[in-house]
């Protein structure tokens, strides 16, 4: 895809970012139930996750 502004290539960036952070959560959820890891790391994950939630508001309400 063409970039006509940086914001555009902003707002790529963080729908991107904002759908890895989700399947890495989803993941993650999954890992803590069988008990493959503990709360801490899903705790990281989740913060991960809210982080990328702001970008995306962020970058799509500078639009």
């Amino acid at each position: 895809m063409e970039h006509t502004t940086s914001l555009e290539m902003a707002m790529e960036q963080a729908d991107g970012n904002y759908k890895e952070a989700k399947r890495l959560l989803d993941k993650a959820r999954a890992q803590h139930e069988a008990g493959e890891i503990d709360a801490d790391r899903l705790a990281q994950i989740e913060r991960l996750f809210e982080a990328a939630v702001s970008e995306v508001q962020r970058t799509h309400r500078e639009a």
